[in-house]
């Protein structure tokens, strides 16, 4: 009974922490979009995925 209610209680965590990952992905791609989609309309030049990786990259290889 007890591994039962352990079971239970780990896959409604797993659960929950799936769903609340997923919702902060999709809500970070949303509010990605519409900065970028702002910042084009008003004529701030938006560096490309390619570029914005490139950095990202250089930053992880400088803190490793």
């Amino acid at each position: 009974m007890r591994i039962r209610r352990l079971f239970r209680s780990l896959s409604a965590f797993l659960t929950q922490l799936s769903v609340a990952m997923l919702k902060a992905v999709i809500t970070s791609i949303v509010v990605g979009v519409v900065l970028v989609s702002v910042m084009q309309y008003m004529g701030v030049p938006v560096p490309s995925a390619r570029d914005l990786l490139g950095g990202v990259e250089r930053l992880a290889h400088v803190l490793s």
